[in-house]
């Protein structure tokens, strides 16, 4: 099993769930602020352009929401989705969707607002008007985070991005006092020793060979 990540996105949602899993997997650093994911052999496993990417099973994985419920279903005993209750699964699936179409959007908006016009007006206008975007939907992290974890009791790969989404709003110099639920969840996070080897990972302190 492979991993194409790169450092600072959301693939790291990835990497610490196939180290909650104990998989045994390659990650393969794909360095974004120097282009490498519009090299023509990155664009071989995805014509988009984006991490992560995951190879399992001889078939490519692309999109974050697709990485993470194979690494859960391929990895059962792990629980990382409630896969027997069909609520929390809704709930998982309703988080996740939400986290790209609305925190991922405000963020590209941000740090890629050329990929919505080549004009330099219009791309000032798209990162003023992401940030105020971004400062709205991260409040929802915090009345998700009434709980132990996002989905109650039970670590899932819904909480990484949790991290993400405050790493990303840190990088932008958002306000994040006022939070103090998600800051707590965040906390919960960074102590699990699934993140500190998948941050190891990502930093190039450490590899994992399959």
């Amino acid at each position: 099993m492979k991993i194409y990540f790169g450092p600072g996105s959301v693939a790291l949602a990835g990497l610490i769930a196939l180290e909650e899993a104990n998989a045994e997997f390659e990650p393969v650093r794909v360095v974004l602020a120097e282009g490498e994911q519009r090299k023509p052999e990155f664009l071989a496993l995805n014509k988009r352009g984006q991490v992560p990417v995951l190879i399992a099973d001889g078939q490519v994985i692309a999109e974050n929401i697709a990485v993470l419920t194979y690494i859960a279903n391929r990895f059962p005993d792990a629980k990382l989705l409630p896969l027997g209750d069909p609520a929390k699964l809704a709930r998982a699936y309703e988080l996740l969707s939400w986290f790209a179409t609305n925190v991922h959007i405000a963020i590209a908006q941000i740090a890629r607002s050329e990929r919505f016009s080549d004009n330099a007006d219009v791309q000032a206008g798209l990162k003023e008007s992401g940030k105020v975007r971004l400062k709205g939907v991260l409040a929802e992290f915090d009345r998700a985070a009434s709980g132990t974890w996002l989905l109650g009791e039970d670590f899932s790969v819904v909480d990484p991005l949790a991290f993400v989404a405050w790493r990303w709003a840190e990088r932008f110099e958002i306000d994040l006092t006022p939070h103090r639920a998600w800051a707590a969840l965040v906390d919960r996070i960074k102590a699990r020793p699934s993140f500190v080897r998948a941050t190891a990972i990502e930093s190039g302190l450490v590899t994992r060979a399959a």
